[in-house]
């Protein structure tokens, strides 16, 4: 389990940096995209279409993050009211239900993925082929699903997640 969580601790950190580059480059262009339009009377498509495919790679990438990193967004006023045997039950079925959202997801991002409209198509103004951006589906699917097995173990076996987050953007 050792070498699992020094695999996930890496990749969780290179996915920030790939996040944070992601987030930095995008804030940039969509300035100059304000600048160009409305100062140079020159909008520029190729703008908006990157500004949105930074977004699909900020977005699952950075689940990927986020989840790694307990940081998803909760309501536990429920959970935290309950008795310890209860509370593990509900962690443990909240876990399952994710696993099932996730698997499908990886599924059915691979599908979609292994579609020959996907695999042919490029974006409309960049030419960048589309699976580029559509295999982060499957792929974050996969690794969010790995992380919630780990989670789920150590939900079972009554050890808290050991999570030593370090690098971009951290506290």
């Amino acid at each position: 389990m050792k070498v699992f969580n020094k695999f996930e601790e890496g990749l969780s950190f290179v996915f920030k940096l790939i996040t944070a580059v992601a987030l930095f480059v995008q804030m940039f262009i969509v300035f100059l995209g304000v600048i160009m339009r409305y100062c140079f009377s020159s909008p520029q498509p190729w703008i908006d279409e990157l500004s949105a495919y930074l977004l699909v790679v900020i977005t699952y990438l950075g689940g990927y993050v986020a989840l790694r990193g307990d940081k998803m967004a909760g309501i536990t006023f429920l959970r935290d009211s309950l008795p310890p045997g209860a509370k593990k039950a509900l962690c443990v079925l909240g876990d399952l239900m994710m696993m099932v959202l996730l698997a499908a997801m990886a599924w059915y991002g691979y599908a979609l993925c292994s579609s020959a409209a996907v695999i042919n198509q490029r974006t409309p103004t960049l030419r960048i082929p589309i699976i580029v951006f559509y295999c982060l589906i499957p792929i974050s699917g996969a690794l969010m699903e790995l992380c919630m097995i780990n989670r789920l173990i150590a939900h079972i076996c009554g050890t808290d997640v050991a999570v030593e987050e370090k690098g971009a953007y951290t506290e």
